[in-house]
């Protein structure tokens, strides 16, 4: 059934054309799709769900949805019938009044239509779509303001929902099928507060703080061109590419990936299985036969290798396990092997390469000394087996990247055959 306040909107549009210009909205300054990279947003491939029937689902919300794929189920209720109280909080505090929002919600409906797979009017109607979108919307700027510290907005949520909601909630903004537009909530905020340098810091400051941990960021990344559709997309950017504190890609250390087929069988043919193997030792193997670690940066593509006369270097991306950690991995994976997906496999390679690194419990004091690997687990095992659980789903793709050269690859991969003789 069609809302009635999207319903009442439109009929007080009509009767008196000049509300819209009253409300001194520059036309400019709304978010189109246009500025965003045009992809859909997909469920997660059925295949990729094959294993999860014993296990957790990493896939799913626990707490709160984003979006029409997870919305009505009766587990998350509690904080679906909390949404209007955020919502009436910030339209409140905007001077304005709640059918303006769902009117400029209404406006651009279609294009959020366009973001999903399978939400027809039959599902949603434009009333029912509007109302989620600005619904869920104004719940993430909710979130967003809570992880950056606003006191006040932590107290309403804890007083309402209870400490222990928090930690589900934000682990339920990494999910694939658990997403909004990200241009709907640039445009929910531009609305809100008025003023795209409001708008643009939020955005940005939440990406940074939840990526790195502080706010150096002083731009969105990508402003320039095509962004990712929704805040995982933004948040996977952050970590496959390199970004200076303007948020400007800088030059790579290591580019994309050669992925399927092995380097050897690109050059040499099908036949020299021997040369294509990518089966590298653990960090105390490597470290046994000379090969230290250094951190890199907290770019997952940012490996390097360097080969010395008695010893090599191997520097390695700075990561920090979590609890979440296989959840925020496992998505990303998804997100790479969606429909569509031009992201690359960074995160599957990334992945891929720590399963042969981190075997046991020294690997990981090793890298957490060398200030490589940060956690919150109570012991290395447990980061052990963190890792060992992220199931890139019996893909492997070898981590061969552009920069690293062949005889530097070739290096390291002698140094580790050199243990066994």
């Amino acid at each position: 059934m069609e809302s009635t306040v999207i319903k009442h909107t439109e009929q007080k549009n009509k009767e008196d054309p000049s509300a819209n210009n009253s409300r001194k909205i520059d036309e400019e300054a709304l978010i189109t799709q246009d500025e965003f990279d045009g992809c859909r947003m997909h469920k997660v491939p059925q295949p990729m769900r094959f294993k999860k029937h014993k296990e957790e689902d990493y896939y799913a919300p626990k707490m709160v949805s984003f979006g029409p794929y997870n919305h009505g189920l009766p587990e998350l209720r509690m904080v679906e019938e909390f949404k209007p109280k955020v919502f009436t909080m910030f339209v409140s505090r905007s001077g304005k009044d709640k059918e303006f929002f769902y009117y400029m919600i209404l406006k651009v409906i279609d294009q959020v239509r366009n973001c999903y797979v399978g939400v027809s009017r039959d599902v949603y109607d434009d009333g029912a779509l509007a109302e989620m979108m600005l619904l869920d919307a104004c719940f993430t700027i909710y979130l967003m303001k809570i992880s950056l510290g606003d006191g006040e907005k932590s107290f309403h949520f804890y007083q309402h929902l209870g400490m222990a909601a928090s930690i589900f909630a934000f682990r339920d903004m990494y999910i694939l099928e658990n997403q909004i537009p990200l241009w709907v909530i640039e445009l929910s905020i531009n609305l809100i507060y008025g003023n795209k340098e409001e708008e643009s810091m939020l955005l940005c400051n939440f990406l940074s703080f939840v990526t790195f941990g502080d706010l150096r960021l002083t731009r969105i990344p990508g402003e320039d061109k095509k962004r990712p559709l929704h805040l995982l997309g933004a948040y996977h950017q952050l970590l496959v590419q390199e970004w200076d504190n303007a948020g400007k890609k800088l030059v790579q250390p290591v580019s994309e990936c050669q992925w399927f087929l092995p380097r050897p069988w690109r050059k040499e043919g099908p036949n020299e299985f021997g040369k294509f193997s990518r089966q590298f030792r653990s960090v105390t193997d490597l470290k046994a036969k000379g090969i230290y670690f250094k951190p890199s940066s907290n770019c997952l593509k940012d490996i390097k290798f360097k080969s010395y006369t008695f010893f090599g270097q191997l520097q390695l991306p700075i990561w920090f396990i979590s609890n979440h950690s296989k959840l925020i991995f496992q998505n990303m994976i998804a997100y790479e092997a969606s429909p569509e997906s031009d992201v690359g496999f960074s995160t599957i390679c990334y992945i891929n390469f720590l399963k042969s690194l981190i075997v046991k419990p020294e690997d990981v004091k090793e890298l957490r000394e060398k200030k490589i690997l940060f956690s919150s687990l109570d012991c290395d095992e447990q980061v052990v087996q963190v890792i060992k659980e992220i199931d890139t789903c019996g893909i492997y793709l070898a981590p061969i990247f552009d920069d690293v050269t062949d005889e530097n690859w070739g290096a390291l991969q002698q140094q580790g055959k050199d243990m066994d003789c």
